[in-house]
Parts: C-alpha cells; sequence; structure tokens
C-alpha cells in the first residue's frame, strides 16, 4: 500500500512540475496587423538607354539605320523617355515639366506635353474584308540557343498562310513568361505627360557627355511638386563585334558593362523579294523558345534575376553568343541586336512608416530604368569601321524584302521592321 501512496503522490508530484512548466511558457504573440498601403495617384518614369549602332528594341529606330547605311554610322547615343501618370484631372489646361540638373546640358527644364484624346472609335459593325485583300503568304523560321549549330527540333516553321485561316502552331509562345512593366500612357492613366513631344524642346537629342546626376523636381497643374536625386547615370556603351566562323555561324562578342543584370541577343532577317517566296527568320539567345520576345524590353532587375535562373537571358558576366550556321543561312540580310538589362532606381514619397498601424499613403513614386543596347546589320561590324568612319561593306548585307516581312506580318511590328530591311546598301555607304 505504501508503494502504491508513493507512485499515485509521484505522479501528482510529475503533473504538477509539467503544469507549472506549461504556465512558464511564453504565449504566442498575436501576428502584427498587416500595414495599409494606398497606392500613388502619381507616377514617374525615367527610362535612360545608351544606344550602339541601331536599335532593335520592338520597332526598328530607322532614323538610325539611316544614319548607319548613309556613311555616318550608328554612333553612340543616349536616349531619355519621360512618362507621368496621374489620376487627377487638371483646372484647366494640363501643363507639366521637369527641371534637370545642370549636368544634362540642355536647358533648365524639359516640357511634359499632354497628349490630346483621339476622338471614341465608330460604333461596331460587321467587319468584311476589303476587296482586294491578299492572305499573307510566305513561312516563319525559328532558332534560339547560343551555338554554331541548331538544336534538334529547330527550326520551328510558321505557315503565313495556316495563322491567317487560324492554324496557330502549338505551344509557339512556350517560353513566354516575362513580367513586363509598362510605363504610364493615356490609356491607363486620366492624365499624362510625355518627352520627347512635338514641341521644339521635346525634339531635342541628348547631347554628348549630358549626365542625369543631380536634383530633378517636376511640377505641374495635375500633381504635386516631384524631388529626388539621382547618383546612377546612362549605362556605358555596348562594343558589338561579330564575327563569320568558317562553319558559317555568327559570332557575337560585346563587352560588360557595369550594372547589368542579364543580356539578350536577337536576329530578325529574312530573304525572297515578294510575298510568294518570302522567309523570314527569328533568332534569339534564350535557352527557350521565344517567338519576337518582351525579353528584349525593359526587364526590371528582380525579373532579370528569375529570367537568367531560367536560361531565357544570358548571365551578366557571359559577353559573347553565336547565331547558329542554320540561321545565318536562311536570311540573305538581317538586323542583329544585343540588350544589356540594368539597373532601377525606385524612390516613393513618402517613406514607408515604422508603425505598421499607420497607414502608408504613398502621394507619389519615381522609378528610373537603365538599359543598354547595340544594334547592327548581321554580318557588319559596326565598331570596326574604317578610319573614314564608314563602316566597311559586307555582301548581301541586307536586300529588299520589306514589301513581303511587313505584308506577312502586318500591324506596327510588321511596318517597323519592314522599314528597316527596306532600306538597301547603296554603293556609296560604305567602303569595299
Amino acid at each position: 500500500m505504501r508503494r502504491t501512496m508513493a507512485a499515485g503522490l509521484l505522479a501528482l508530484g510529475l503533473a504538477a512540475t509539467a503544469a507549472s512548466a506549461q504556465s512558464r511558457k511564453p504565449r504566442s504573440q498575436p501576428a502584427p496587423p498587416a500595414q495599409k498601403v494606398v497606392p500613388p495617384d502619381t507616377v514617374y518614369w525615367m527610362t535612360a538607354v545608351t544606344q550602339s549602332g541601331f536599335g532593335l528594341a520592338g520597332t526598328p529606330d530607322t532614323r538610325q539605320l539611316m544614319r548607319l547605311a548613309s556613311g555616318r554610322g550608328g554612333g553612340v547615343v543616349r536616349t531619355l523617355a519621360l512618362d507621368l501618370g496621374s489620376r487627377r484631372l487638371p483646372q484647366g489646361r494640363p501643363e507639366a515639366a521637369h527641371a534637370i540638373p545642370p549636368a544634362m546640358r540642355m536647358g533648365a527644364s524639359l516640357p511634359l506635353v499632354t497628349p490630346k484624346r483621339d476622338r471614341p472609335p465608330p460604333p461596331a459593325g460587321p467587319v468584311s474584308e476589303p476587296e482586294d485583300f491578299e492572305r499573307p503568304k510566305g513561312r516563319l523560321l525559328l532558332f534560339w540557343g547560343c551555338g554554331e549549330t541548331a538544336r534538334p527540333g529547330q527550326p520551328v516553321v510558321i505557315d503565313f498562310t495556316k495563322v491567317a485561316e487560324g492554324q496557330i502552331p502549338p505551344n509557339l509562345f512556350v517560353g513566354e513568361r516575362v513580367r513586363i512593366a509598362r510605363p504610364p500612357s493615356p490609356d491607363r492613366w486620366p492624365t499624362t505627360g510625355h518627352w520627347p513631344n512635338e514641341t521644339r524642346e521635346g525634339r531635342r537629342e541628348i547631347p554628348a557627355g549630358a549626365s542625369l546626376v543631380g536634383a530633378h523636381r517636376v511640377t505641374g497643374t495635375y500633381i504635386p511638386d516631384i524631388a529626388f536625386e539621382l547618383t546612377q547615370d546612362w549605362m556605358a556603351p555596348l562594343d558589338l563585334r561579330q564575327t563569320r566562323l568558317p562553319t558559317g555561324a555568327l559570332r557575337l562578342d560585346w563587352n560588360a558593362v557595369p550594372g547589368t543584370t542579364g543580356h539578350f541577343a536577337q536576329l530578325v532577317g529574312g530573304s525572297g523579294s515578294g510575298r510568294e517566296d518570302l522567309t523570314m527568320v527569328y533568332w534569339s539567345s534564350s535557352e527557350v523558345q521565344t517567338f519576337f520576345s518582351a525579353l528584349g524590353d525593359h526587364v526590371a532587375p528582380a525579373e532579370a534575376a528569375r529570367q537568367v535562373a531560367r536560361r531565357t537571358l544570358l548571365p551578366p558576366a557571359q559577353t559573347t553568343c553565336t547565331v547558329p550556321k542554320e540561321a545565318i543561312v536562311a536570311t540573305q540580310g538581317g538586323l542583329v541586336s544585343v540588350v544589356a538589362h540594368g539597373p532601377e532606381v525606385n524612390i516613393i514619397h513618402p517613406p514607408r512608416p515604422e508603425d505598421p498601424r499607420i497607414p502608408w499613403v504613398q502621394e507619389w513614386a519615381v522609378k528610373v530604368r537603365f538599359a543598354g543596347r547595340a544594334g547592327a546589320l548581321a554580318g557588319m561590324d559596326v565598331a570596326a569601321a574604317s578610319p573614314s568612319g564608314r563602316p566597311k561593306c559586307q555582301p548581301s548585307a541586307v536586300e529588299d524584302v520589306s514589301a513581303g516581312v511587313g505584308g506577312a506580318l502586318g500591324g506596327a511590328l510588321g511596318r517597323g521592321i519592314g522599314r528597316a530591311l527596306g532600306r538597301k546598301a547603296q554603293p556609296q555607304d560604305c567602303e569595299p
């Protein structure tokens, strides 16, 4: 009986000890309330690009292409796009301006012009094809990946006639998983202001030696005052070199630019002189199949890191890539380009309150994004121009395939590529 009583007392003691220990454990604290965030009603984007040669971002820059073809060379230019968006409506005429630092060497300020609203579209009605409508013909060959020879399963052939009939090839956009942010535009913001524009000050080119570093201030009749400092400047220029390899492939080499978050190279070309025998060629440096990829657009640093991991963007340290010989053989002429995606500066006013119980009511936000680009005729080494400043000739650098390319693709992309490819190199344009 004594053993039974001792066992009972021991059990009671252990239970009491456990209860005491449980009472001493810290109680879990409730999760802090999520801070309420009110987005700004005014945003301002600055897009600064360092361009070598001529561009192939979206629609080719035909002005730079003509400068190259006329013997003046593409050179290195710095471009700037300013896009202001506000949910406020102005009292009277909308006006805004960006006061720039003296280091930009462009005066005191740049006007941000509000575009005129287009008239509303006519009521929707039955759509009929015009009598002279001709369905597109020809084909598009898709290549991707760096290497002297094309990968197995390439090229993917897209028949324009079948596409016009609604027969879209399966998995055409299998590699397109790119997050692209768009600057303020009139279709998404009640009031906007932009530079460049059609005013005299809105058509100025960025002078050589201009710098973005310094104090900036944006004011207007429909926005709060926006003041910020920049220490980041335009990226250094890309120096694109091209080398014809014995196999017929085209090796691309470029320099490493500080601040680069990822690279992307592409080739757009074609052969044939009309709609019947048109063959268009598209190649990209992605290890994943792409089709006129958004990877050549502005990609934010976090997204660039994700795309480098997916092997759709080349790593920042990689400065060479080879266009397969099959893609070069298939095109009689084309445009090659390399993009160095760069850093971003994001400023939000006022700063986030440290106390999560205080809502973060954002008044305005500024995004400044940077990129470096280089473009050239495929096979023409712009960087290795002759001492006279004229680019050295390459046979069949560009053939007149503009009508076929533009007609087959249609839309702004087709017109832009068609115009760019349609400018034949004249004998006086370059040295033999």
